[in-house]
């Protein structure tokens, strides 16, 4: 009798809700002078930078503490500009200069970012592109080996009964490693570009420079903060595996082929 072949996908998923937010910004002005909306934005930028890495202290070695409400702050480069516009006779009209930096801060306290979002809602020259749900690189590892397995049971499963139908008892070949994907939920906050809320005038995010803090706003600043609650997206892990079986031949005894199946079930 031919050997017979059974080929099976095995798939395994398993949902977490999300443990960190990966907060995107970016500063922006725009004026008739390119050292002035340069200034500002570098300015600016350098202030919140100040302030997320507040929220990040540090051990020796350069790693964010256990307890820190922020694991990473990283900045990009000053990006400049400029346009002509015209009026509605199709003259040219002075020139306009744009600055812009984009900000992503890593946020492991959900608390703390969504208390620092909606401080920044109330600003000018801040806009929040995205904040991107995620898990932590230590979740993420143990769910791979998690998801890995399961697939296997999966597909082992499937094998198993198919075979059983035939009168047939089957072991892996050949296995092969369909990937894992982590579906990541993003959920967008902003306002338009460069937006026209105006900044505190004393204290504050940014009046009151990096002494102030997140946390110490303006009154403004608090409220916005107390009426604005994130909930963190769930973050699907899955797994697949396509697996190749042969049953054993049929010149082995019951006995052999039996222990070769459990010792076989036992390994996957």
């Amino acid at each position: 009798m031919e050997p017979l072949k059974i080929r099976v996908n095995g798939e395994s998923s398993i949902t977490r809700l999300a443990e960190q937010g990966l907060l995107r910004l970016s500063v922006e002005s725009q004026g008739p002078k390119l050292e002035t909306v340069s200034k500002e934005v570098v300015s600016r930028s350098n202030e919140l930078t100040g302030l997320f890495k507040a929220l990040s202290p540090q051990t020796r070695a350069g790693i964010a503490t256990a307890d820190a409400a922020v694991t990473n702050v990283a900045s990009t480069f000053l990006s400049t500009r400029n346009f002509t516009p015209h009026d509605r006779d199709g003259q040219p009209l002075e020139k306009v200069y744009q600055a812009s930096m984009s900000l992503s801060i890593v946020f492991r306290d959900i608390t703390k970012l969504s208390e620092v979002v909606g401080q920044l809602l109330t600003y000018s020259n801040v806009e929040i592109s995205s904040i991107d749900w995620s898990l932590s690189e230590a979740t993420q590892k143990t769910l791979g080996s998690q998801v890995r397995r399961e697939a296997i049971r999966d597909a082992v499963t499937k094998a198993n009964d198919y075979a059983a139908e035939v009168g047939r008892e089957v072991y892996a070949v050949d296995i092969m490693d369909g990937g894992q994907n982590a579906t990541m939920q993003h959920a967008p906050v902003g306002r338009s570009l460069f937006g026209s809320a105006p900044a505190p005038s004393g204290g504050g995010l940014f009046g009151g420079g990096a002494t102030a803090g997140f946390g110490s706003a303006t009154p403004q600043a608090s409220q916005s903060s107390e009426m604005l609650s994130l909930s963190p997206q769930n973050i699907k892990f899955t797994s697949s595996v396509h697996i190749e079986f042969q049953s054993y031949p049929e010149n082995g005894s019951s006995t052999e082929s039996t222990s070769k199946s459990n010792r076989t079930r036992s390994s996957l």
